[in-house]
């Protein structure tokens, strides 16, 4: 099996809606204090944020580009609600060691989109680094004639491997970012396009159906019984 070697992993930095000292009222819909409680108690299964993100993470993801872009680089997006949102980051309280109370909690009703960025060899690396760094890149919402913004953008992480060796392996880049959203369910009865746009000012788009992402189901809001060991 090949060897996988990390040169550089950087911290989780998981900044959410969550912990904001003051709340922000947006036009999706709101938690309740049991759907608020549903979703710590689902996120503090998870011993990482990546393992939430990796397995736990419900929403519906879309592919942007595939690793036979031209660019070869990978892209895809995720769209989640707010349970989710506070899900991940009961898993990075977790993974402090700190606690997450749910009056710490100020649901927003915002549309959030967790994207991730994938390129292979020295070429695809490089531009990940050039393109997608930091907050180079940017995100839109096309609904209708109407471009909408993110209210947040942040890079939650990013991380340099090897496959093989450091002398013959192959490059491998892994960049996350998320960017959040104040739509209304109604700004999604139709498809939607989301451009996402690196440093180069390259737009990668896809028409995306996101019927529904907002509403927040009642087995969520329930939650559920046990304690897994993700």
């Amino acid at each position: 099996m090949p060897q996988v070697v990390n040169i550089q992993a950087l911290p989780v930095l998981f900044i959410m809606f969550a912990m904001l000292d003051t709340p922000v009222w947006c036009a999706g819909p709101v938690l309740t204090p049991q759907q608020i409680n549903a979703a710590i108690h689902e996120g503090s299964n998870y011993k990482t944020i990546d393992k939430f993100l990796e397995k736990g993470l419900k929403g519906k993801r879309v592919q942007l580009a595939s690793a036979m872009a031209t660019d070869g680089i990978s892209k895809y997006a995720t769209f989640y609600n707010d349970w989710q949102a506070v899900a991940a980051e009961s898993a990075a309280a977790h993974q402090q060691m700190r606690e997450l109370k749910p009056e710490d909690v100020q649901s927003s009703g915002l549309l959030h989109v967790f994207v991730e960025i994938h390129g292979r060899g020295t070429l695809g690396t490089s531009k990940v680094n050039r393109r997608y760094e930091g907050t180079r890149a940017h995100m839109v919402l096309k609904i209708g004639e109407r471009i909408v913004q993110p209210t947040e953008k942040d890079m939650i992480k990013h991380s340099d491997q090897f496959t093989g060796s450091l002398i013959s392996g192959v490059a491998d880049k892994k960049i996350t970012l998320n960017f959040d959203f104040d739509v209304s369910p109604a700004d999604l009865e139709s498809p939607i396009e989301v451009i996402l746009i690196d440093g180069d000012g390259n737009k990668h788009q896809q028409k995306v159906d996101q019927k529904g992402i907002l509403e927040i189901g009642e087995r969520r809001a329930i939650g559920h019984a046990g304690v897994s060991t993700h």
